[in-house]
C-alpha cells in the first residue's frame, strides 16, 4: 500500500537527498562505463526532485523516521483501554489496573512506576552525567537554533548573487554574437538531423562550443574554428543539438536552483560537477550511436581539437570542455553499442534505484494507532503504533482496538513473542498491509494482588507507608524492568532487582547491601548527583540576584 503526500519538511528533503546523492556516487563509482550513459543522469534526475519537490510516498521499502520527530504527541490523553469480563471498554483516568501512581509513559519499554512515599524526595540513580553540562548543552542548541536558520537564509540570495552574476558576464559575452544564416555547411547538417531550426552564432569571447538558452537554446561557435573541416563540424553540431533534445540546459537550471537551496551541502555540490559530466557522457554516447567504427576515431579527434581551447565544465550552459577530455576520448575508443539486454537491465536499474529513492524517505507522521488495551485474560497490556504513514481507512482505532482485544481474550499461553505475532498478523489481514507496518508494544500487565502475591513469595512486602520492603528491610531502591516499577528513597538498607524470564515470572532478585560493591557504587552516584543538583540551585540562585540587583 503506498501513501502519496506533499507534507516533507526541507530539512527531510535535505537529508534523504544526501543519502541519494551518496548511493549514486557510490553506483557510479561501481559501474560508470559498464552502464548505458543515461543511466546516471536519470538517476541524478530523481534526486533533484528530491532536493527540491516536497513530495512523500510511504511503501513497505520506506526507511523508519528517526525517532522524536512525530507530529503528534505519541500518548495522547486518555491514553489507557480496560477490558472488564462482559467486554465493556471503560477509559480509565488514572492508569493500568494495580498501580494507581503509574504515570503516562514516554515509551511501551519505558513504563515507570514510582512508588514511594510522597513526604520522602526521590533520588536519581539512573546516571552519573553532569546536569550542568547538560544544561549548557541545551542552552547552546537553542542558541544555535536561532542563528543557523538566519545564516542559511543569508546564504541563498548570496550564493543565487554569484551564479546571477556569472550568468549576466555569459549573457554579455554571447551578445556580440553575429548570426551565421547564410552558412550553406551549417545549414545543411542541421536540416539532416532534423534540427533546421536551431540557430547558429559565431563569437569571439567563446572558447569552444556551447548551447545557451532555455526556450529557444542557440549554438555558439568560436569564429577561430575551422568551418573548412566539415566533419569537424559535424561533429560538434551533432553533439551540441543532442543536448537540446536531451534539455541539458533545463535540467542544469533545476541543478542551479538545488545549489540555491543547498548551499551549505558539499554532496549538492559534487553532484553538480558529476551531473555535467554525466551530461556530457550521455550526449557523447548518442552521437557515437550513429557512428562507424571510423567515425568514432574522427569523433575522437574532434573531441582532441576543441578541448585544446575549451575551458571548464559549466552549469550555466552545455559545452565542450578540456577538463575530462582524456576520459571522455577513452571513452569513444572503447565505446560499444549497448545490447538489447544491457538495455533492459539498465531500464530495469534505473526504474528499481527510482523506486527505492523516491519511496525510501518518507515525512514525519503520528505513529499513534491505538490506546493502551488491558484485558483480564491476559498478563500483557498491548499497544500498536505503525512504522510508516499509512491510510487505513474508516474508524481505524477502533478497528485496530477491537482487533487487540479479540487476540487478548483468546491468548492462553502468556507468551509475549506468541501474542505479538498472532497481533501482527491479524492486523495485517484486517488493513491489508504487510506486518512490518506496525509496531507492537508489550508490557507486564498485574492486578494489585497478583503482583503482591507474586513478592509475598519472594519476601517482598509493602510497608504501611506504601513502600516495598525486603524480607522486613527498607528497600531504599527497587526495579522491576519487565514492569516497569521503580522506588528510589533516599532512606534504606537494601538495594533489590527484580529479575523476570521471557514469559514474565519471576526467577530470581537480586539484593545489595552497604559493603556490596554495587550498593556502595550506587550510593557514590546518588551523593555525586545530590552535589550537582546543589551547585546548579545555587548557580541559578546567584544568576537571579545578581539580575536584580
Amino acid at each position: 500500500m503506498l501513501h502519496f503526500g506533499l507534507n516533507m519538511p526541507f530539512y527531510y528533503m535535505a537529508l534523504y537527498g544526501s543519502i541519494m546523492i551518496a548511493a549514486v556516487l557510490v553506483l557510479r563509482g561501481l559501474f560508470k562505463g559498464k552502464l548505458p550513459a543515461f543511466v546516471f543522469p536519470i538517476l541524478w534526475a530523481v534526486v533533484l526532485l528530491r532536493l527540491l519537490v516536497p513530495f512523500s510516498f510511504s511503501s513497505p521499502l520506506s526507511m523508519p523516521v528517526p525517532s522524536g520527530i512525530f507530529l503528534s504527541d505519541p500518548w495522547p490523553e486518555g491514553l489507557f483501554f480496560n477490558e472488564s469480563e462482559n467486554n465493556v471498554r471503560e477509559d480509565q483516568d488514572s492508569a493500568l489496573p494495580g498501580n494507581p501512581q503509574r504515570e503516562i509513559p514516554e515509551t511501551a519499554s519505558e513504563l515507570l512506576i514510582f512508588s514511594g512515599v510522597e513526604e520522602q524526595p526521590m533520588t536519581n540513580i539512573l546516571g552519573t552525567a553532569s546536569t550542568w553540562n547538560a544544561v549548557s548543552a541545551q542552552t547552546l542548541f537553542h542558541a544555535g537554533r536561532k542563528v543557523l536558520p538566519w545564516l542559511y537564509f543569508l546564504g541563498i540570495p548570496a550564493v543565487a548573487g554569484i551564479l546571477i552574476r556569472q550568468k549576466y558576464r555569459c549573457g554579455l559575452k554571447l551578445r556580440d554574437s553575429l548570426f551565421m544564416e547564410h552558412n550553406e555547411a551549417v545549414n545543411s547538417i542541421l536540416r539532416n538531423m532534423d534540427m533546421g531550426h536551431v540557430l547558429v552564432f559565431t563569437n569571439d569571447a567563446v572558447a569552444s562550443p556551447l548551447v545557451s538558452g532555455l526556450f529557444n537554446p542557440r549554438i555558439y561557435l568560436p569564429t577561430r574554428m575551422d568551418f573548412r573541416n566539415t566533419v569537424l563540424l559535424h561533429h560538434i553540431l551533432a553533439h551540441e543539438t543532442m543536448h537540446i533534445k536531451h534539455r541539458d540546459n533545463w535540467v542544469k537550471a533545476v541543478m542551479l536552483a538545488a545549489l540555491c537551496l543547498n548551499w551549505y551541502n558539499p554532496l549538492v555540490w559534487i553532484m553538480s560537477k558529476c551531473l555535467a559530466s554525466d551530461l556530457e557522457a550521455a550526449c557523447d554516447a548518442g552521437v557515437l550511436s550513429k557512428c562507424d567504427e571510423e567515425g568514432r576515431k574522427d569523433y575522437a579527434y574532434s573531441l582532441l581539437a576543441m578541448a585544446v581551447n575549451g575551458g571548464r565544465s559549466s552549469l550555466m550552459y552545455s559545452a565542450f570542455s578540456k577538463t575530462e577530455v582524456e576520459r571522455r576520448v577513452k571513452n569513444v575508443i572503447h565505446y560499444r553499442r549497448a545490447t538489447g539486454f544491457a538495455v533492459l537491465f539498465s531500464v530495469l536499474f534505473v526504474t528499481g534505484s527510482a523506486v527505492v529513492f523516491a519511496t525510501g524517505g518518507q515525512a514525519p507522521f503520528s505513529s499513534y494507532l491505538t490506546k493502551y488495551c488491558v484485558s483480564s485474560n491476559s498478563r500483557w497490556g498491548v499497544r500498536v503504533e505503525t512504522t510508516r504513514s499509512l491510510t487505513l481507512g474508516d474508524n481505524a482505532q477502533k478497528r485496530a482496538e477491537d482487533t487487540l482485544f479479540s487476540v487478548l481474550r483468546a491468548d492462553t499461553t502468556g507468551d509475549p513473542d506468541i501474542l505479538e505475532a498472532e497481533i501482527l498478523g491479524v492486523l495485517s489481514k484486517e488493513f491489508g498491509v504487510e506486518k512490518k507496518a506496525f509496531h507492537v508494544m508489550l508490557s507486564l500487565c498485574l492486578s494489585e494482588e497478583e503482583l503482591e502475591a507474586e513478592y509475598k513469595a519472594w519476601d517482598l512486602t509493602r510497608a504501611e507507608n506504601g513502600s516495598w520492603l525486603y524480607q522486613g528491610e527498607q528497600i531504599r531502591t527497587y526495579q522491576d524492568k519487565m514492569l516497569g516499577s521503580y522506588q528510589s528513597l533516599n532512606k534504606g538498607s537494601v538495594d533489590i532487582s527484580v529479575e523476570r524470564d521471557r514469559c514474565g515470572s519471576i526467577i530470581s532478585i537480586a539484593a545489595w547491601r552497604e559493603g556490596d560493591e554495587e550498593y556502595d557504587e550506587r550510593t557514590r552516584r546518588m551523593e555525586e548527583n545530590s552535589r550537582s543538583s546543589y551547585g546548579i540551585t545555587e548557580e541559578i540562585t546567584e544568576d537571579v540576584l545578581t539580575e536584580q540587583r
